[in-house]
């Protein structure tokens, strides 16, 4: 009986634990991580603030479970995948398609971890800047001009979040066409 009952408690700190990530992740993606206090975490998962830091004694490990888990149901760019053999414009549309699909699925938390980036921990937002940095060198591999920094700062405006919601969001174009359009801008920056 001992057995179970240990068992039993151990399911129940599972699934409690799992109710505080997922607050914690819709509360990030609704109001922000700086406007999602333990207190807001806790009522939201039915639990109380301590039981919130029993499960996640700071701040930065509870973002940590949260950021976790919003991005393993995500479909991350996949800078493997864009390589179109001697077109270095097909492979900046191809990465720009893909980078867009990906800010256009996680539109709301994005918005909110970019506007809130500042209480982001420094190891989320590190590895994040370094996924991007991998986008763009990925990007200008191949482009002509690739050593100007016009092709580097027209390849580095068209990967970043704010450009796509400037585009798509606040000018309604499709993620094709605001695709289109940087393909056209870093192309008269490259000269070709």
């Amino acid at each position: 009986m001992r057995g179970y009952r240990k068992v039993k408690r151990a399911d129940d700190e599972q699934r409690t634990r799992a109710r505080i990530v997922d607050a914690a992740e819709e509360l990030h993606g609704t109001v922000g991580p700086a406007r999602a206090s333990v207190s807001a975490i806790a009522d939201a998962a039915g639990v109380t603030r301590a039981t919130v830091y029993r499960h996640f004694p700071d701040d930065e490990s509870l973002f940590f479970a949260c950021s976790g888990q919003w991005l393993s149901r995500q479909r991350l760019p996949d800078p493997d995948a864009w390589n179109v053999e001697g077109d270095p414009l097909e492979t900046l549309r191809a990465g720009l398609a893909d980078i867009y699909r990906y800010y256009r699925a996680g539109e709301s938390m994005l918005t909110n971890i970019h506007r809130d980036f500042h209480v982001v921990p420094d190891r989320v937002r590190l590895a994040r800047l370094e996924g991007e940095q991998r986008w763009r060198d990925t990007l200008l591999k191949a482009l002509p001009g690739r050593r100007r920094a016009v092709v580097r700062a027209a390849v580095a405006h068209a990967t970043a979040f704010a450009t796509w919601r400037s585009l798509c969001i606040d000018q309604r174009l499709s993620d094709a066409d605001a695709a289109q359009l940087m393909v056209a801008m870093t192309r008269a920056a490259a000269g070709r």
